[in-house]
């Protein structure tokens, strides 16, 4: 998948392949350091078609230099144990001035730790990384209100965590209590008969290990999140991205 745009065109391709324009973007290579390619990246939460357990990120490669770049690839990929690379197709030419896009998998075997690999092109290679935030290590899942009290009461004990928080003042209605959890977790809302409880569901990409977080709160801000995970490492992570998320 990969396309060669003029930027001018750039924001209007990028929402075609996926919305990264609502998705937060991270910095692979900086064109200083790239010698004027410059390459970010984002969790697109769009289906990887030839890997379902594959996270898809969508990158975005800018030559600001005045020179063409040519043969832009992928080696000498490291990972840890587990972990899978589906790389994006080679750009054979990146015109000075203008950028391109592809897309590539990643398995992070529902980890956080990164995916190690150079990216070359016909003059140099760089060393860069990717690295998940906890919260793209899962797709959301639809569970009716039944559904999630049940299985939330299968993961008990060890497997849920709940922390006090005070929400944010700009994050003491329900509409932006939702919006910060699913900025901060591909999770997907779940129904809920009390207008003072959010709840989410989702599952890891790689496992499919159920995810749920509940975030009850009161008018004063006062609030309790619970997130309740088959995996506790990714349970303890999350309740920690989506504490951040409410109370900043």
């Amino acid at each position: 998948m990969l396309t060669h745009i003029h930027p001018s065109s750039v924001s209007s391709l990028v929402q075609t392949i996926s919305p990264c324009s609502a998705l937060k973007s991270y910095e692979l290579l900086h064109r200083i350091t790239g010698e004027g390619l410059c390459v970010e990246y984002c969790f697109s939460r769009q289906p990887f078609p030839p890997d379902g357990n594959m996270v898809s990120v969508q990158m975005q490669f800018t030559n600001n230099a005045t020179s063409d770049t040519k043969n832009l690839h992928m080696e000498d990929v490291k990972l840890q144990s587990g972990m899978r690379v589906n790389e994006f197709t080679e750009i054979e030419l990146l015109p000075a001035g203008e950028t391109a896009s592809a897309v590539m998998g990643i398995d992070f075997c529902d980890s956080t730790q990164a995916a190690n690999f150079q990216l070359c092109t016909h003059r140099r290679k760089f060393f860069v990384s990717i690295q998940p935030p906890v919260g793209e290590l899962m797709r959301p899942v639809f569970l009716t209100e039944n559904e999630f009290k049940k299985e939330q009461g299968q993961l008990m004990g060890m497997n849920e965590i709940s922390e006090k928080l005070t929400l944010d003042v700009k994050c003491r209605n329900e509409h932006a209590i939702v919006q910060r959890v699913i900025t901060a977790a591909n999770l997907s809302r779940v129904p809920c008969g009390s207008d003072k409880e959010c709840r989410f569901g989702g599952r890891t990409v790689t496992s499919g290990s159920l995810v749920l977080a509940t975030v009850s709160s009161r008018e004063d801000g006062a609030a309790q999140l619970t997130v309740n995970c088959e995996k506790m490492v990714i349970g303890t992570m999350l309740v920690k991205d989506i504490l951040l998320a409410l109370t900043q």
